[in-house]
This record gives C-alpha cells, sequence and structure tokens, in this order.
C-alpha cells in the first residue's frame, strides 16, 4: 500500500493552501515544532490556528487526534477536524478521509463515499488518491467498474509519485489493465491523462 508521511502530508496542506491564513504564525511554529517532535508546543500552536479556521491547521489537528501525538487519542475529535480540513479543500485531508472510509476507519466502511472523498483529492492532484481511486474503478467499489477511467487514474499517480518501487508499482498496474483494454480505450485514457489539469485554490 503506497503511504505519505504525517509531515509531508502536514507540509503538502500548507503549500497547496498558501500563506493567506491570519493564524500563518502559529501555523508555521505548530507545524516546525511537530516536525522535530515537540508534540506539546504542536498542539498548543495549531489547535488555537485550527479554531481560527486555518485549514492546514485543522488537518494536522486532525492527525494528532488521530494518532495520539502529544494529545490523547480522540478518533470522534480526529474526524471532526478532517471533515473540516477536508472540507475546506485540503487535498490530503480529502485523501484520508476517504480512507477513513475505505477502510472503516473511524466510520463506517462505505466504498462510495471513499470513491468521493478520493475523487476531490485525486481531481487536486494527490497521487496517493489517485491510485486508490483507480483501484476502486479496477474493482467496482462504491464506483461502475470502468477500466478507462482506472487507466487515467492510475496514469496520473504514475506520473505524479517520485521515482521508486511505489511509482514502479503502480505504473506496472497500469499496464497489467491495458492489457484488458481495447487499442482505442488506451488511446482514450491517454488523451485523459495528458489533458487533465487539477483543480480546486487550495
Amino acid at each position: 500500500m503506497i503511504q505519505l508521511t504525517t509531515r509531508g502530508l502536514i507540509l503538502g496542506a500548507v503549500i497547496a493552501i498558501g500563506l493567506t491564513s491570519p493564524a500563518f504564525a502559529g501555523l508555521v511554529d505548530g507545524l516546525a515544532a511537530y516536525d522535530r517532535g515537540d508534540y506539546a508546543t504542536a498542539y498548543r500552536e495549531l489547535a488555537p490556528a485550527a479554531a481560527g479556521g486555518a485549514p492546514a491547521a485543522q488537518y494536522a489537528v486532525a492527525r494528532m487526534y488521530l494518532s495520539g501525538e502529544g494529545i490523547s487519542r480522540d478518533g470522534a475529535e480526529g474526524l471532526k477536524w478532517l471533515l473540516k480540513a477536508a472540507t475546506a479543500g485540503v487535498g490530503p485531508a480529502q485523501y484520508q478521509l476517504g480512507a477513513c472510509h475505505e477502510w472503516g476507519i473511524e466510520v463506517a466502511q462505505d466504498y462510495s463515499q471513499a470513491a468521493r472523498w478520493y475523487r476531490m483529492a485525486a481531481d487536486r492532484g494527490v497521487p496517493v488518491a489517485q491510485y486508490r481511486l483507480g483501484l476502486l474503478y479496477i474493482n467496482g467499489m462504491g464506483v461502475a467498474r470502468d477500466l478507462v477511467a482506472a487507466h487515467i487514474w492510475l496514469n496520473l499517480a504514475a506520473s505524479r509519485l517520485p521515482p521508486g518501487e511505489p511509482r514502479n508499482a503502480v505504473a506496472q498496474l497500469r499496464e497489467s489493465v491495458a492489457a484488458n483494454m481495447t487499442a482505442s480505450q488506451v488511446a482514450e485514457a491517454q488523451v485523459a491523462a495528458r489533458n487533465w489539469a487539477p483543480t480546486g485554490d487550495r
């Protein structure tokens, strides 16, 4: 399974959101504290920023509650902040919320909800969400089985993942999907992937 580090997801959310939040100073200080393992300081800085509406802080606080870093683990509270961040358009939060629905973590397992949140994150260019969405299309879980759609999302994920084993595995899966498609279907998927562009302002 492809995974992204907590730090990488949080920092990616900050970059994606930009530097416009009025709570930006607390956000930066909180993320720096998180990075060095000072979770008490991280929470002290990030909680007010999250309450003030900073989506990246909401996502960071959600991660802390869900993992029990610096605070007592509280799945319900973590899910609350995760939903806020995901609704605000934080791609990594949308991906994680999709994963919660796919695997039944803190919520009832629901593949259609997983596909919904994965699609939002995939549209924003989160490669692991593109990969997971591709798998759902391959297996017809939460969405109608669609090899063209699967190929598109796997192709995009493979193009956006850093070089290494996960990227190679996704590319190999894409090729195995292509082996079960017609030439015109593969061409259709390739054109769609080439013309794809991320959406959203966060």
